[in-house]
């Protein structure tokens, strides 16, 4: 294969895992503004297997794509060198571990961790006293502990959501609540860096199917009146801001800036 491609796999690989996340963040509000909040994520480690067949090929100067025969040989070997890598955790040690990480005001009601073949999934619910205690949560970073892949994390690295509701904050306006939070996206400069690699629409293309499921989504259900929003929709009284590698991509740094707003009437 060219440069060109090489580049692009380089690209790829500085943005896998944003690439692997499947990301959801639900809140439910109280009038008092305690609540319970909601964390799941989805890790699909397949574009690693991917992202490695292409380069190997690259490096015996394969041209073309790759057979579903030499993919799924390349996904059985990831899984293989998963296995043998992992180091098991019980879940109930994860679960004890997130609960000591837990601010005060802060209550782990439902954990679950998932492991099935290339997927890793978390599954987090948390009750809160007050919506200002959810910012202040840090899960445990199991790569320092070396205790295998933890809640948010996969195997090498750590994940951007590892303080999930980092960001959000709640202004008491007088008749008005301001609620406002980051917004994370994963895909900010990759532009600049196809430009420096000079990255043909081939590759790109590549790229994007490597990481077409990659999403992110924040839902907020409260009892209040919504005065103004910028959420992408609404579902009965939720409002869901939902981002694919496609909006993401588009994403203007104006638009990542304003992030997630929504006010309510007292």
């Amino acid at each position: 294969m060219s440069r060109n491609i090489l580049a692009g796999l380089c690209l790829s690989g500085s943005l896998l895992l944003a690439g692997c996340f499947d990301v959801e963040q639900a809140m439910t509000l109280n009038k008092d503004l305690s609540g319970t909040a909601t964390f799941d994520m989805k890790m699909d480690m397949a574009p690693m297997a991917l992202i490695g067949l292409y380069m190997q090929r690259s490096m015996e100067g394969k041209e073309g794509p790759p057979s579903s025969a030499e993919i799924e040989a390349a996904k059985k070997d990831l899984l293989a060198s998963m296995k043998k890598e992992e180091v098991k955790v019980d879940p109930k040690a994860k679960e004890a571990d997130v609960k000591k990480t837990l601010p005060d005001g802060v209550k782990l009601l439902e954990s679950s961790f998932t492991e099935k073949e290339l997927e890793i999934g978390t599954h987090l619910v948390f009750g809160f006293d007050h919506i200002s205690k959810l910012g202040l949560i840090d899960l445990p970073d199991d790569k320092k502990q070396q205790a295998g892949p933890g809640p948010g994390q996969g195997p090498g690295g750590a994940s951007p959501f590892d303080q999930p509701f980092a960001g959000l904050k709640l202004v008491d306006e007088g008749s008005t609540l301001l609620l406002t939070s980051r917004t994370v996206n994963p895909l900010q400069g990759k532009e600049e860096q196809e430009a420096e690699m000079d990255i043909d629409a081939a590759t790109k293309k590549q790229v994007e199917d490597m990481m077409k499921g990659l999403r992110i989504a924040f839902k907020i259900n409260a009892p209040f009146e919504v005065v103004e929003h910028n959420a992408t929709r609404k579902e009965g009284k939720t409002l869901v801001w939902e981002w694919t590698y496609a909006t993401l991509d588009k994403m203007t740094p104006e638009q990542a800036a304003e992030g997630i707003r929504v006010r309510f009437k007292k």
